[in-house]
């Protein structure tokens, strides 16, 4: 696979492949036309992609030529029709695999004086298997540095059993890190208060713990700037980068009220103190402010893990901690107060993101559904009656092209 973004990869890189004489194998694979329209051609193009989406992902390249596996000229790809091509790519990939691969991303490569070469990143899968199901065809394809191969029943087995533990690991992750908070084992001292805690987690993270240098999350402190503060510090850190602030917290001088960790692996850790307050004796969340902050945070986050080369599947994970008591803030339509959270650690259903969402508020309002619910009330009511969130205005949130 070229290391680089693929919205980054230009002519001068497929050059070096080819002055560096980058043999086809397990990450990368070159061709010199397109795949045609028979049946045998789009089983071809199938087994290609799945076998990489079942192995460690790759890129394909269309428009390369090369001599026993090596690449040696780049031809492109004569009178081709961007669009139409991508739109007839995308359509043989979705109709011909089983289940459909997530992820997957194309892009022309101009080259100057020729024709543009077309790039195919798949990533590795977090739903392997993949199986060809063209044409009523059941074959499970993977690679290893000769290129690809069909998968053995013994392969099959190991790749399903991948894929099942997967989930379990992320929440053990997950758990590991919320009873770190409820320690103070934080990367800032926090204020002692309840908690919001926001989990960005890439399903491919858990492979792949240093992917990202810390000098690469250094200097962007807006985009991973911490949940509901005005200002902010930053830096480095033993995990990888961390952003911290928050307003003037009663108390011993020092601590927080909130913090962005962003680890190597590409997970974040947003923690929120503020956002749960005591009024009159009684705990409240702002039961607007909390949801527009997740959402501006997540969409935040999101195109700043992007930047850096991090992209879905991931799961969005919320909890509270030292919600026990704690309700809703709402004013007197209800016509009473709601009902108080049974638990001290409420820990609210994961969404999965397995696409650049175009409507983040519709894609988690699972969570934010399930926070009132633990309150006593059926739905969030921060959504109008066409699903659409409509409490306040969201900044560089999609939604679906609402106003």
């Amino acid at each position: 696979m070229i290391g680089r973004r693929i919205e980054d990869v230009s002519q001068a890189d497929l050059a070096s492949l080819i002055a560096n004489a980058v043999r086809e194998g397990r990450t990368i694979e070159y061709k010199q036309t397109l795949p045609g329209g028979s049946d045998g051609d789009k089983k071809e193009f199938l087994a290609d992609v799945s076998s990489f989406a079942n192995s460690s992902g790759g890129d394909i390249l269309y428009g390369v030529e090369a001599q026993s596996g090596v690449p040696v000229r780049v031809v492109g790809l004569n009178k081709v029709d961007r669009d139409k091509e991508t739109l007839r790519l995308e359509s043989v990939i979705r109709d011909g695999l089983d289940p459909r691969i997530p992820g997957i991303r194309m892009q022309f490569i101009d080259v100057a004086g020729a024709d543009p070469v077309l790039l195919i990143r798949v990533p590795k899968s977090w739903a392997a298997p993949h199986r060809v199901s063209f044409k009523d065809s059941s074959r499970f394809y993977a690679r290893s540095s000769a290129g690809k191969f069909q998968m053995d029943t013994d392969e099959l087995r190991s790749s399903f059993a991948m894929t099942a533990d997967l989930p379990s690991r992320i929440r053990a992750w997950r758990d590991d890190r919320l009873a770190k908070i409820l320690a103070s084992d934080t990367p800032v001292p926090l204020a002692d208060a309840a908690k919001m805690v926001l989990h960005l987690v890439p399903l491919d993270s858990m492979n792949n713990p240093d992917r990202i240098p810390a000098r690469a999350l250094d200097g962007n402190p807006i985009a991973f700037a911490p949940m509901w503060a005005g200002s902010w510090n930053h830096r480095i850190n033993l995990d990888g980068y961390v952003t911290h602030g928050g307003r003037p917290y009663p108390g011993p001088g020092g601590l927080q009220t909130t913090y962005c960790q962003v680890f190597r692996s590409g997970q974040i850790e947003a923690v929120s103190a503020d956002l749960v307050r005591d009024h009159s004796g009684r705990k409240i969340i702002a039961s607007i402010a909390y949801e527009k902050t997740l959402l501006e945070a997540t969409a935040r986050y999101l195109a700043a893990l992007a930047s850096v080369g991090v992209r879905p599947p991931l799961l969005v994970m919320v909890a509270f901690l030292g919600a026990r008591g704690a309700t809703m803030g709402v004013d007197a339509q209800f016509g009473g107060d709601l009902d108080l959270i049974d638990r001290d650690v409420l820990v609210l259903p994961d969404v999965l993101i397995d696409e650049p969402p175009k409507d983040l508020p519709k894609a988690m309002r699972p969570i934010f559904d399930a926070a009132w619910n633990a309150c006593g009330v059926a739905q969030s009511v921060n959504y109008d009656k066409n699903g659409k969130w409509a409490a306040d205005h969201l900044q560089d949130v999609p939604m679906g092209g609402n106003p």
